[in-house]
């Protein structure tokens, strides 16, 4: 079989330094989206990047961590990390109180060192693949992964798990090209076993639906010897280290993996979305979510060529290639991933497999040069040109997008309803109520302290867990409505989902709720009391 043609087989100085370019233009592109999309607070931002802030807070003081269901641990740790360094010195209470009062600088700082690893671990595939492949092209179609799809880019400088999700699949990819390298993985199984198994730890305590792409290193592991049952000591150690990995990277919250089991029995034992059921006439659905999650041409048009070429390779009986068997692992690793998502078919929750297409890609196209012994270079060239081109204007799109929902969100300022008591339903754009609802999905341990510098007339309404009732609630906790609200010549409330408090908030107060309405955007604003400038409105006449 003919070798792979080559371009840099050593790689010059040039090439070294085009490798920094992708890098840095995402890292540009994220910090550009970022400054569009305004505070953290507004309604498309704070969930759930003020959970993780708070649960920082609660690992730096020493508690365990109150949001644990994805479990999350790993934003959670280094959010503590990233506090305690920048605050070198300072004692708990006081990070906590310089935090809370100006919890944006917080959360930017955090943004920015994820932002800088993802485009570190971007430049890291780069170097690997020039390593491995000899080439630059390849090395950059690799390096597209953090924008190949404008759902990662979206996510990717968030205070939340898809963020690091991005760096491990980047790593996850390195470490898979890496072995690739001629005789690398025989002399070095273990080393591999143990690498694979310290990302997929990472991953998993990242978050757990990205489970199903550490099915990959199976099958590279696999090829470890010239003998079958070579790969399996390889394979046994993989688990093994990705267990004590896991261990390792959720310690944080170890008081409260009871929770996190809790979660998993309740999500996974009913077919609905969150372990709920779904009538049965409904199942007959779920082939066509998992088609949902292929819509993507830069998904599925990879994928069909993947299975095409893994197919072609087998019947043309190359045997197990390294690229054969990587590229196999990478789809089913994607099928599979596809298959437990499709319970709730939401792209976000796809972004480990996103981040594999450009893997994908890259391998159909060496074994497509191996298979059909012609040279696709300039096609490649060229795809690589419009790809950058098109996620180009996907990012000006992007950027456009975050620009309209802060410019909606911020119409409407809450300054003008000082006089009123100003109430907020999920997801209100308000710092207030970021604050509130960070505080009470984490365990609600900073509620004094928050409650002694916050504005006293801000309250809201909480209906998290359980959209059958609602609860009234202050900067403390629970608290009267009817007898809170007498307190006030006026009202304001703010909602995403105003129908929702509407329907519910006859359980709290009677009589009419609101005189006028008026949006911002997504979001409702009812007022009782004042009109939607904050004028008083004169009183009805008595009939």
């Amino acid at each position: 079989m003919q070798d792979t043609p080559t371009i840099l087989t050593k790689p010059g100085f040039w090439a070294q330094c085009s490798l920094a370019v992708l890098p840095v233009g995402y890292m540009v592109m994220a910090f550009l989206v970022r400054a569009q999309g305004g505070p953290v607070w507004l309604w498309f931002n704070l969930d759930p990047d003020y959970f993780y802030l708070f649960d920082s807070l609660n690992i730096i003081n020493l508690t365990t961590p109150g949001h644990v269901y994805h479990p999350g641990t790993t934003v959670q740790w280094l959010g503590a990390l990233i506090l305690k360094v920048v605050h070198w010195g300072a004692a708990a209470e006081v990070i906590t109180a310089k935090v809370l009062a100006d919890p944006e600088s917080s959360l930017s700082l955090i943004s920015t060192v994820f932002i800088l690893i993802n485009g570190v671990c971007a430049w890291v595939v780069g170097r690997v693949a020039l390593r491995v492949f000899g080439e630059a092209l390849a090395a950059w179609f690799l390096q597209m992964a953090p924008v190949i799809s404008m759902v990662i880019l979206k996510h990717s400088f968030h205070v939340k798990p898809e963020a690091l999700l991005l760096a491990t699949g980047l790593l996850l990819t390195a470490v898979s090209v890496l072995s690739l390298s001629p005789g690398l993985l025989a002399r070095r199984r273990w080393r591999f076993a143990v690498a694979f198994g310290v990302l997929a730890g990472f991953g998993v305590a990242t978050k757990i639906t990205a489970f199903p792409i550490f099915l990959l290193p199976l099958f590279v592991l696999a090829g470890a010897g010239d003998r079958i049952w070579d790969g399996l000591k390889p394979m046994a150690l993989y688990g093994v280290a990705a267990l004590v990995a896991l261990i390792i990277f959720t310690l944080p919250a170890m008081g409260a993996y009871d929770v996190f089991f809790n979660w998993m029995m309740t999500v996974s034992q009913g077919n609905g979305a969150y372990g709920g059921t779904v009538p049965v006439d409904q199942l007959v659905a779920y082939p066509l979510q998992v088609l949902k999650l292929f819509k993507r041409p830069a998904f599925h048009v990879p994928f069909i060529l993947g299975v095409v070429a893994v197919i072609f390779a087998l019947r043309r009986r190359t045997g197990p290639a390294p690229e054969v068997r990587l590229l196999a692992g990478v789809l089913v690793a994607q099928f599979a991933h596809a298959l437990l998502i499709a319970k709730q078919p939401n792209a976000i929750y796809m972004i480990p497999s996103f981040v594999l297409i450009p893997l994908a890609f890259v391998l159909v196209w060496r074994l497509g040069e191996r298979l059909l012994a012609r040279r696709f270079f300039l096609g490649m060239a060229i795809l690589l040109a419009i790809l950058v081109v098109a996620q180009g204007v996907g990012v000006s799109k992007l950027i456009r997008e975050a620009a309209a929902n802060r410019d909606q969100a911020l119409s409407v300022n809450m300054d003008r309803f000082k006089g009123c008591a100003r109430v907020y339903s999920y997801a209100a754009s308000s710092r207030s109520y970021a604050l509130l609802l960070g505080d009470y999905v984490t365990g609600g341990r900073f509620g004094r302290l928050l409650g002694a510098t916050g504005p006293s007339h801000d309250y809201w309404l909480e209906h998290w867990w359980d959209q059958r009732r609602m609860i009234f609630r202050d900067w403390r906790g629970p608290t009267d409505m009817s007898r809170t609200l007498k307190g006030y010549p006026c009202v304001v409330y703010r909602a995403t989902n105003w129908p929702t408090v509407e329907r519910l908030l006859p359980q709290l107060i009677s009589g009419p709720v609101v005189d006028k309405i008026c949006k911002a955007g997504v979001e409702t604003i009812a007022t009782k009391g004042v009109d939607c400038d904050g004028r008083p409105l004169q009183p009805k006449p008595s009939k």
